[in-house]
Parts: C-alpha cells; structure tokens; sequence
C-alpha cells in the first residue's frame, strides 16, 4: 500500500466517499420520505364513524355536573349569558371525547358553541337531550 509521507505522517492511503455519492444517497431517502407521506394518508372517517364520535361525545356531554344542580348543558342553555360564559367549559369536554382534528358544532335553543361545519364536509351526528336542554351536536372534520 502506498504510504502517505509528504505531510510528515507516516500510514496507508485511505479511500474517500465520494460527496457526490452522499448527496445522491440523502435525496434518494428525501424523495422516498416524501412519496410514503402520501402513500400513507389515512382515510377520512365515514359518517357512521362520525356519527359514533357524536354519539360518544353527546353521551359525556350529558353526565358532567353543574357546580350547583343538574348538568353544565342544562345550566348553559338557561340563557344565552349563561352559554357565553360556559362556552369554553362546553368546547373543553367536547374536545376531550374526540379524536385530534375533530371539529363539534353544538346547537342549542339559545345559540351555538364551535364552528359550524362547511358544506363539503362529512358530518356525524347526535341529539344532547338533558332536563333543561335538548341540542344538537356535530362532528366533522375538514
């Protein structure tokens, strides 16, 4: 083997990758990251999924209690004041039922909580009946 004496350092010449070749081989594995991204989307939920989620949603929806009597739906449907200042109590249980990515729509006699789905999207839903409420919720996503 050659020996490598012109530095002062006495050894055997050892090969280089070539850069070009690391280059090739991180955009190969780039490209590949890319591709199994899409290849590997999951599938949007089917209604009856959907609707199952609103099910389940409108089920804990009617077990949590008020701070005094009856249900946080019922107190919230009292008044639209009442609605307003519960509004992020509402969200805060709905989005602890639902999957990530997971938007609700409720409606209720006095008004609404959430964004309201848009025309192209697949909606499940529920009907939230409590003593002093009867709503409707929704599930969607985009």
């Amino acid at each position: 083997m050659p020996t490598r004496e012109a530095d002062g350092v006495a050894g055997t010449a050892r090969g280089q990758l070539s850069l070009t070749v690391v280059e090739a081989a991180i955009a190969t594995l780039l490209i590949l990251a890319v591709t199994a991204s899409f290849a590997f989307t999951p599938s949007p939920p089917s209604e009856s999924t959907l609707d199952s989620e609103a099910a389940n949603a409108a089920a804990l929806l009617t077990t949590v209690p008020n701070d005094g009597t009856g249900t946080v739906l019922g107190s919230a449907c009292s008044s639209e004041a009442e609605l307003d200042s519960r509004e992020d109590q509402l969200r805060s249980i709905l989005a602890s039922s639902l999957p990530d990515g997971a938007f609700v729509y409720l409606q209720t006699p006095v008004g609404t909580v959430g964004t309201p789905p848009p025309d192209s999207a697949r909606v499940g839903t529920a009907p939230v009946v409590v003593p002093e409420c009867s709503a409707t919720l929704e599930v969607w996503y985009p």
